[in-house]
């Protein structure tokens, strides 16, 4: 019976692990091309008609930072709690702001993983970032995942602190 339990948590710390890698993974590569090119960035932002023209250059550079750290603190498990906090906070903000331009009939690029791409926004990207955020409150809710940094860390702190202190020679 324990073996089983045993098992059992340890498919759902698989599974959380998996869920952080691929929240990162996400973001990293949708910050990559919007990195590349701000001031095309800049351009998709003003398409999306949520911010004050005064803030969307700020936006277009701290965004694409803000994904690229993110993602690479989920991806490599570093403070990955808070990191999925910011992660769901972005699918949020990205699910909202696409469902607030179909509503307003909006045609437009995504802009999401690639600004030259010719997709344009509809339900199904709705979905997607929806099912993105579903992933982060995943990652954001587990109790542990594997391959983490911070548990590293954890042990490499626990280690150091309950050794013998060095003597005076």
């Amino acid at each position: 019976m324990k073996l089983k339990k045993n098992r059992d948590a340890n498919w759902k710390k698989i599974i959380y692990s998996l869920a952080r890698l691929a929240s990162g993974s996400i973001l990293l590569c949708a910050s990559l091309d919007k990195l590349s090119d701000p001031d095309k960035f800049s351009k998709m932002i003003e398409n999306y008609h949520l911010l004050p023209m005064s803030l969307v250059p700020l936006a277009a550079v701290v965004i694409p930072w803000l994904e690229f750290f993110t993602g690479l603190f989920l991806a490599v498990g570093f403070k990955w709690r808070g990191a999925s906090l910011l992660y769901c906070g972005l699918m949020a903000v990205y699910s909202f702001s696409l469902t607030w331009n179909l509503l307003n009939g909006v045609e437009m690029n995504c802009g999401c993983f690639s600004m030259d791409s010719t997709e344009k926004i509809s339900w199904l990207t709705v979905g997607r970032d929806l099912g993105f955020l579903v992933l982060g409150l995943l990652t954001l809710f587990a109790p542990d995942t594997y391959a983490a940094f911070d548990s590293l860390l954890d042990r490499l702190w626990i280690s150091l602190k309950t050794s013998a202190p060095l003597k005076n020679r």
